[in-house]
């Protein structure tokens, strides 16, 4: 199996920078890093549509840095993708996983994520269980159906989800959601404060959809 893995490093973070790249150097055909870095400080949320645009694959993932969902529980998601040809999009599903450390609300991140994810389920319609999941597997062609319809102006912060959600045509995928864990480990970059007023804004000042 050949796969690429594609790493966005933001303004300033120079010594990331050069560990990525010395990785990269020891890549091969079959494993490909690609690194990335900022011209300047763009957030996570940008990032990984940078990301999405520079991915070559017909079949990419969205997975946290921190690994707070296991390798096991995100391979089950790109294998329903690869296997099932009518599916266009695979989506984590934190809240069918028993014992799952996120129910808990015990980290600023995931007590973040459950407050926004009630509100966003009554914001969008035929919303998926767990909006804010960003534990995701996904076409690339069904990336190009929905790519020139996210408002890159409201791409700010942690979270890319939101913006997918805004995308009419989102609903016209077929889209399957798969049971993941979530530890509730967060990045020491997530600001709970800012990401919170983020939220706020895009459940309060976007349509419905």
């Amino acid at each position: 199996m050949k796969y690429e893995l594609i790493a966005l490093v933001e303004q300033g973070a120079d010594k990331t920078f050069a560990v990525l790249n010395l990785q990269a150097a020891h890549s091969n055909s079959n494993e490909t890093l690609s690194v990335h870095k900022n011209e300047s400080k763009k957030g996570r949320a940008l990032s990984l549509y940078q990301g999405m645009e520079l991915a070559r694959a017909p079949f990419v993932m969205i997975l946290d840095s921190e690994l707070a969902s296991p390798f096991g529980d995100v391979f089950k998601l790109w294998q329903h993708l690869v296997a099932e040809d009518k599916v266009d999009v695979c989506w984590g599903d934190r809240y069918r996983k028993k014992e799952n450390p996120f129910l808990r609300g015990e980290s600023p991140r995931a007590k973040t994520e459950i407050l926004f994810n009630n509100i966003l389920r009554e914001r969008y319609n035929n919303s998926l269980q767990d909006p804010l999941c960003e534990v995701i597997a996904i076409k690339k062609s069904a990336w190009e159906k929905i790519r020139t319809e996210l408002p890159l102006q409201k791409l700010r912060g942690w979270y890319l989800t939101p913006a997918l959600h805004q995308s009419a045509r989102l609903q016209t995928l077929s889209i399957i959601e798969i049971p993941v864990y979530d530890s509730g480990r967060s990045s020491k970059s997530y600001n709970v404060w800012k990401e919170r007023l983020n939220l706020f804004r895009d459940s309060i000042f976007t349509n419905r959809q």
